[in-house]
């Protein structure tokens, strides 16, 4: 059965969820003798605690998206060096055959700056196939087993950045869900937590009950009153 998606139970950030985190755990330590009774130890707060810095140092997803942006740019410079390697290929085949004749459809070059990656990479390797049959009739027009064995070696290294990048995007989905996991894992403990403390505290210390609030809004903060509308 497919996963569900995973989101986030939180609406502040994941930078806030740490911040948030570790002033409730100060102070929880701070009451400590407060909440022995309700199971919470200074083992478990440290366990806590480490929690929270891992997530804290873990990898965002403005570095895993800027390694899948990096991983792109370099394939799709390759694209680019192979399109020109194989233009420069197919502009001795016109010269020898013509664009309409059969054989110069054989080598399948046809909209080539449109093409797919999957696709170019296929048309890199027919042209280094077609092109090698046809080596002795066209090196009269320029064409060498050197050139066609640099598309080889170009379309290789255009295949391993296509891997690359397909491994960055998936790596970046897994971080994405360890980290929404990681962070509602930790909201979760920290509302368990500053739940605790508002019961503690209810009916006796009004200050010690605000410590223990926690504002789920994209700031972390209390939302500000409605402004009166105008009469």
């Amino acid at each position: 059965m497919k996963k569900a998606e995973v989101t986030r139970g939180y609406k502040f950030s994941d930078a806030r969820l740490g911040t948030i985190a570790k002033e409730k755990i100060g102070l929880m330590r701070r009451d400590a003798s407060a909440f022995t009774p309700f199971g919470v130890t200074a083992a478990g707060l440290t366990a806590f605690e480490t929690s929270v810095n891992s997530f804290m140092n873990s990898v965002t997803d403005i570095e895993a998206l800027a390694d899948q942006v990096t991983a792109t740019a370099a394939k799709d410079a390759k694209a680019e060096q192979l399109r020109v390697a194989i233009r420069a290929v197919m502009t001795r085949v016109e010269a020898k055959y013509g664009t309409a004749s059969a054989r110069y459809r054989k080598f399948g070059t046809s909209e080539l700056s449109q093409q797919p990656d999957s696709d170019l990479l296929i048309t890199g390797k027919r042209v280094v196939r077609v092109g090698t049959l046809g080596l002795t009739d066209l090196a009269a027009n320029g064409l060498t087993a050197a050139m066609l064995a640099a598309i080889t070696t170009l379309c290789n290294e255009f295949d391993a950045l296509m891997l690359d990048a397909k491994l960055k995007a998936a790596d970046r989905d897994v971080i994405q869900e360890d980290r929404v996991e990681a962070g509602n894992a930790i909201y979760t403990q920290l509302v368990s937590y500053t739940t605790t403390g508002r019961n503690i505290w209810e009916t006796s210390d009004l200050a010690k009950y605000n410590d223990y609030v926690i504002y789920n809004t994209v700031s972390g903060e209390a939302e500000a009153p409605e402004e009166p509308a105008n009469a």
